[in-house]
């Protein structure tokens, strides 16, 4: 005769399933701690620790387990990713109500990942980036990132799907594929700078028609005396890029 569980059997295998899961997740939950930085906080495993180095115009450091780094730049003096972006592709992401534009290889442990946030705190960036072959550890890292100015209930859902070739994938790219020849974030370049003031000055919806239908744009007393200061040279209209993109340019410079 076949073996039947009875009810009460099967619903004590049931709880003691629930009660494992339950203490699974407490216990990787538990495993994390939070790295005081002083401007910023990160969450990492616990076998991670912070370390320090002294920098001249920035403050610098990362933390480590010993195996993998994770470094980081907190100061002025840096735009975005550098050198060649051929091997990698990227995305953006709201964490914890920061703009951060990431990159990460095309191949798993064939460079860095790197995460840039142009305003991290009082128009300050800050660079987190290292190699390591576990990337969703990382990520998650990266998602963990609060400063003083953070919020913590506006967060965004990355995902690898998100992340595309260069220069589509995040505003920062299309920034500096577009715009950044012309127009630096801080300073007078052939055209204004595109500072936190001037960007906010304008509506999402002004300046989406601004990049993807300009002869729609309603033509203001402050439009027409930046005309008139910078010539009538127009930006590129960005009719090759979808409304997802555009958008996620507005919401890069937005984010200053």
């Amino acid at each position: 005769m076949p073996f039947r569980s009875s009810p009460s059997y099967m619903n004590l295998r049931l709880i003691t399933i629930i009660v494992i899961l339950i203490v699974s997740c407490k216990t990787k939950t538990a495993d994390w701690q939070s790295l005081d930085f002083g401007d910023f906080k990160i969450k990492a495993p616990n076998d991670w620790r912070k370390f320090n180095k002294h920098g001249i115009d920035a403050y610098i450091g990362g933390l480590t387990n010993g195996k993998d780094s994770l470094w980081f730049y907190f100061g002025s003096f840096v735009s975005g990713f550098q050198g060649n972006n051929e091997n990698y592709l990227f995305a953006q992401d709201t964490i914890n109500g920061k703009i951060a534009a990431i990159k990460i290889p095309k191949k798993d442990s064939a460079g860095a990942i790197e995460m840039f946030i142009n305003n991290a705190q009082d128009q300050t960036k800050f660079v987190l980036a290292g190699s390591s072959a576990n990337r969703h550890l990382v990520l998650k890292i990266f998602k963990s990132v609060v400063f003083q100015s953070s919020d913590t209930t506006k967060n965004g859902t990355l995902n690898t799907s998100k992340f595309k070739e260069y220069p589509l994938g995040s505003g920062t790219t299309i920034y500096n594929w577009n715009c950044k020849s012309c127009h630096s974030l801080n300073k007078m370049l052939v055209g204004p700078a595109l500072t936190t003031e001037l960007i906010n000055s304008r509506t999402k919806e002004w300046l989406y028609t601004f990049f993807k239908d300009r002869k729609n744009l309603k033509q203001d007393s402050l439009n027409l005396e930046r005309k008139k200061e910078f010539g009538e040279t127009n930006c590129i209209e960005l009719t090759d890029y979808s409304k997802e993109d555009v958008e996620q340019l507005i919401s890069y410079l937005k984010g200053q």
